[in-house]
């Protein structure tokens, strides 16, 4: 029964950011995976992650840099 209402959850989701598009041409129902809005969505994702790694790199690195000496 989980299994049945997370994979609902699941199919709810991808249907509301638009990958899964239900439709029903000639009383035939469909489902189609919009691949191209995946590859889009996915791609900026990776983006953004690669962006918020180097700055977050960048931040380290300049915490490292500004780090007082220590004195005996």
């Amino acid at each position: 029964m989980r299994a049945i209402i997370v994979i609902a959850v699941i199919v709810l989701v991808l249907g509301l950011v638009g990958w899964l598009r239900f439709s029903s041409p000639d009383g035939d129902p469909t489902i189609r995976i919009d691949t191209d809005k995946v590859n889009d969505d996915t791609t900026a994702i990776v983006e953004r992650s690669k962006e918020a790694v180097e700055s977050i790199g960048a931040k380290v690195e300049e915490s490292i840099d500004h780090k007082p000496a220590e004195t005996e």
